[in-house]
């Protein structure tokens, strides 16, 4: 990246898991990162981490809900004041809150929604006067293996379908957005061990046992982090509307 003009990325959701790999992976890379989450001691301890960065303003966490129309507008006003532009927006904030199909109740289908399928939509349209401020602009959503078959281990149907939203929210923003130069894509994980699977231990076990081809062991942060950096990398200037599954075989059936 340029030293002299670090890219602008922000990551919902950064404090911990993926994000918090995908914050780790920017500021390495030499951007100038924004994140926020919703428990503040995560936030806290996520600039504690990189306090150096956080110091020297190239991180900057806080405390907040994607799904919170006031903390959007908050966030983007305080990126234009700070920065001016958006280079990077990785839509990364997501929840998995019931269990099961038909039995699962309608609050966690409509909390589930709510934050992977819409706040994502929310944030991308707050954030597009600043996308095109951008001389690179980039989003970049972070979906799943369980958006693209209804596999026996993907336990939560409000959660695959969720996902399988944000899918085709991708593509049709990749289309919408092309003639204003932003691209749009998204990144597809298989199993990563992190706070959302709720210390499912047995589940994730099995799950990478019976889907994951490649090395049967789960995935790790940094493997989606380095697909994302790819994704928004001038390497990938013509790559819009793509779902790139890093998932180690777990969708080839």
């Amino acid at each position: 990246m340029n030293p002299d003009r670090p890219r602008v990325v922000c990551i919902s959701g950064g404090t911990s898991g993926i994000g918090a790999g995908l914050v780790g992976a920017f500021l390495v890379a030499g951007d100038r990162v924004r994140t926020f989450g919703r428990d503040p001691a995560k936030v806290a301890s996520l600039s504690e981490r990189w306090a150096e960065a956080t110091g020297a303003g190239d991180l900057t966490a806080s405390a907040g809900d994607v799904t919170d129309g006031d903390f959007r507008s908050r966030l983007v006003a305080d990126i234009a004041q700070r920065h001016g532009r958006l280079d990077v927006l990785v839509n990364n904030a997501g929840v998995i809150l019931g269990q099961g199909d038909i039995e699962e109740p309608v609050e966690a289908w409509r909390a589930t929604l709510e934050t992977n399928l819409i706040a994502p939509f929310a944030l991308i349209q707050a954030c597009l006067e600043l996308l095109e401020r951008s001389p690179d602009p980039v989003v970049v959503n972070i979906s799943s293996a369980c958006a693209q078959h209804p596999f026996a281990t993907c336990t939560s149907g409000s959660y695959s379908a969720s996902k399988a939203g944000l899918d085709m929210l991708t593509r049709r923003l990749a289309m919408g957005l092309a003639p204003r130069g932003i691209r749009v894509n998204c990144v597809a994980p298989g199993v990563v061990e992190s706070p959302m699977w709720g210390g499912a231990g047995d589940l994730i076990e099995t799950t990478v046992t019976h889907r994951h081809l490649l090395g049967q062991r789960a995935i790790e942060p940094r493997d989606i982090a380095e697909a994302v950096l790819f994704l928004a990398s001038p390497g990938a200037r013509l790559i819009t509307g793509a779902t790139l599954n890093v998932d180690a075989g777990y969708t080839l059936g």
